[in-house]
């Protein structure tokens, strides 16, 4: 593929008949800046097909909602990563399809929630609202507005009360405890099903809007039922039924004492009976309970559960208690249901259940995925790690990713990722070469840090791997220059007295000639915040002599964690000669520390952001000109265990250009779309010939062929991947440009 040039101040505006697409090639400067811009376009694939998402950083234990966030009238897919306390917003391209468009962009307009997330419009304006934990065993809600055609948001109200004998009561909620907001006498608002303080009983709030005739935008509630549907939980998966409830009409005041407990609710009319039944995912319990409802709208009465939900189907397990949630996630207008995990630390693999519901009137759920969106994302479990090393020697640079586990239920691996650049050196590309490089997982070890560097001083690179002991083994490149690597392992890196070097736990090397005598040392950052320096002593060899555990007087701490897992990279940022400090940290972000090469020995502080987004916790970071444009690429880790792209100033390339404004719109008709095996298009008869191109997402022509005088075209797709397209239909004169998503 041809590449196009990079030329001086140009800007493309492109109008496809699905939006606007801004196309900015630009001049090389000849001053760095210091802060990088995200972009995620770059392709990525596993196992042959591309990734539609690769660049999202990952996802852990999520929480879902839908609302139109581009007001384009269809309703896209929220996703609040609680583990990571971020949200990722994906687009929603089309009906009865769950391949969506990331945005990273539109996340930046979602307020900071803690613990959970409910997605609802309660005060009729046909927005959708936020619902989220207030941090003080309550609720508080964000209403959302758009702003230039973007959802924003505005805490409207913080704290839902009740009235009680006297003064107004919270409705009770926790970080662990996510109600049901559902209009469950269906009158119209939105009422609340919670458990207690107990944990035992579920309480039955409703909102008095209607019975009060108050404003739409009121959330007043009266306290209803102190034993919604007489059950008690037992703390297993079975619900003890036809509980007498002595004290039903008792204690409606809320004199209770909290004690700890954990569940997530949803609620639906599963069996279309015109009552609101409940399922529920309890801690400690691995599976979801759904109860069922036989009462009426003013009386509930459940005596029938499933334990093992849905038991028709394939019924939900993994090692964390779960957050169910029914949304319509094909786009298909009916409920579906995902379920998440919701602790931190519990099972990152295979837990985002995708269960399709098949009927408009009742559930018919059919198990679809147990890995939704993850399979479309570079994922290396938890606290991913990254390195850029030309593993292969081919002159391009690979992806190295460490993992801080891949959990399982009760199984953790830990494996190093090999993604291999099969592009260009001015465009990469990258597909998964190896899930389990130099078979490390074999190895016992935990908290893979990689990281590439010549720690002999022989004129080629090694590779380290830091890991949770605070230890560092390594793999000596014993190829001659100019030839492929050769990886001989060689275990602990030893200090020059042989003594293993080891620094705490959680050790993150790097490599670099700090104090520039020509003799690369060993830098090491820890879980405790510090960061270690050991000078190398050999022009030869690895040898290094211990002198500070305080580079630059740094120790990251912050007002939640005594743990700062600083993980450092030393290079040029900002081109003016000098190494400077890029620092990972556990919940401070990524740092910059400028000329660390001449204050290592002197109190350094940070010097200015490098990055505007929100990085979430366990943030690690690696830099190289991985594009040849003399610009440096970032790429960051985190706790989601996935990967996000920064480009130095700006993204260094975007899609060959496809449209121009100036050309005149053809009229043209393609469909089916989504398609399965092929593509019909239809236009009015013309006198010219007809030219069809079709490109991937990144502007890689896929098809070229005239065709003569026609008024309709049929194309195979049979040998297309699942994914999105763009198809330019052209007579000479007029051109149209569409997209096309195929799904077999």
């Amino acid at each position: 593929m041809q590449l196009p040039h990079k030329i001086s101040s140009f800007v493309v505006l492109l109008k496809f008949n699905f939006g606007w697409l801004l196309l900015f090639l630009f001049f090389h400067h000849l001053s760095f800046s210091q802060n990088f811009k995200r972009f995620d376009y770059l392709p990525v694939s596993e196992n042959g097909n591309q990734l539609q998402y690769p660049w999202t950083g990952g996802l852990n234990s999520v929480q879902f909602g839908k609302a139109d966030v581009n007001r384009d009238g269809k309703k896209d897919l929220i996703v609040y990563d609680k583990s990571n306390q971020k949200f990722c917003i994906f687009i929603t391209l089309s009906a009865n399809s769950t391949i969506y468009k990331f945005d990273a962009n539109y996340a930046t307009h979602f307020p900071g929630i803690n613990g959970w997330m409910i997605v609802k419009d309660y005060n009729c304006d046909g927005i959708e609202d936020i619902f989220t934990y207030n941090n003080e065993g309550n609720i508080k809600v964000f209403t959302g507005f758009y702003r230039n055609d973007t959802l924003n948001f505005k805490l409207q109200q913080n704290g839902f009360y009740y009235i009680g004998s006297g003064s107004p009561i919270n409705v009770y909620c926790a970080d662990v405890l996510k109600p049901a907001i559902v209009d469950v006498n269906l009158d119209g608002d939105l009422d609340i099903i919670s458990f207690d303080v107990f944990g035992t009983r579920l309480i039955y709030y409703e909102n008095q809007q209607k019975e009060l005739s108050l404003a739409c935008d009121s959330l007043f509630f009266k306290k209803t039922d102190n034993c919604f549907g007489n059950v008690r939980d037992s703390f297993s998966s079975i619900y003890a039924l036809r509980d007498t409830c002595n004290f039903k009409f008792g204690r409606l005041n809320g004199n209770e004492q909290v004690q700890h407990t954990g569940s997530t609710i949803d609620a639906i009319d599963a069996d279309n009976n015109g009552a609101i039944d409940v399922l529920i995912g309890s801690v400690s319990i691995n599976t979801i309970t759904m109860l069922y409802n036989f009462g009426n709208t003013s009386y509930a009465s459940i005596l029938n559960q499933d334990v093992n939900y849905p038991s028709t189907n394939v019924s939900y397990n993994t090692s964390s208690f779960a957050s169910p949630v029914f949304i319509d996630a094909d786009n298909d207008t009916k409920k579906d249901l995902l379920v998440s995990t919701f602790d931190n630390g519990a099972s990152n693999v295979n837990n985002i259940w995708y269960y399709k519901n098949t009927q408009n009137i009742s559930l018919d759920l059919k198990l679809q995925q147990k890995n939704f969106l993850l399979d479309n994302m570079i994922d290396a479990g938890e606290n991913s790690i990254p390195c850029y090393y030309d593993v292969d020697g081919d002159g391009l640079k690979d992806m190295l990713i460490g993992s801080g586990g891949f959990r399982d239920n009760a199984i953790t691996t830990y494996r190093l990722l090999y993604y291999k650049n099969i592009g260009t050196f001015d465009y990469p590309k990258y597909t998964l070469q190896n899930s389990d490089f130099l078979d490390i997982s074999t190895f016992g070890i935990k908290d893979i840090a990689p990281t590439a560097g010549d720690i002999d001083n022989d004129g080629d690179a090694d590779l380290l791997v830091g890991m949770l002991d605070g230890k560092i083994i390594y793999w000596e490149n014993t190829s001659t220059i100019g030839n492929p690597p050769n990886l001989l392992f060689r275990t602990f890196l030893k200090d020059s007295s042989n003594n293993q070097i080891s620094i705490g736990a959680n050790a993150t090397p790097f490599i670099v000639d700090l104090d520039k005598d020509g003799k690369n040392d060993l830098i090491i950052g820890e879980r405790n915040g510090n960061i270690n320096f050991y000078k190398g002593n050999s022009l030869t060899s690895a040898k290094f002599s211990y002198v500070t555990d305080s580079i630059g007087k740094i120790r990251i701490r912050s007002n939640i964690s005594l743990f700062g897992y600083t993980q450092p990279s030393i290079i040029d940022v900002n081109g003016d000669g000098k190494l400077d400090l890029i620092l990972g940290t556990n919940q401070s972000g990524l740092l910059l520390y400028d000329n660390v090469e001449e204050n290592w020995n002197t109190k350094m502080t940070t010097s200015s952001s490098i990055v505007n987004d929100y990085l979430g916790f366990r943030t690690s970071a690696c830099l190289d000109d991985i594009t040849g444009d003399g610009k440096l690429e970032l790429l960051t880790g985190s706790t989601d265990g996935g990967v996000i792209i920064f480009s130095q100033d700006a993204p260094p390339f975007q899609p060959t250009a496809i449209l121009s404004n100036s050309i005149p719109k053809l009229d043209v008709l393609v469909y089916p779309n989504p398609s399965n095996n092929q593509l019909n298009i239809a236009f009015q008869q013309t006198k010219n010939e007809i030219s069809l191109q079709l490109f991937n997402v990144i502007g890689e022509t896929l098809f070229t062929s005239i065709f003569h005088q026609k008024n309709s075209i049929v194309l195979s797709t049979n040998d297309l991947s699942n994914g999105i397209y763009l198809l330019k239909v052209s007579d000479g004169e007029n051109e149209s440009v569409q997209k096309i998503i195929i799904q077999h």
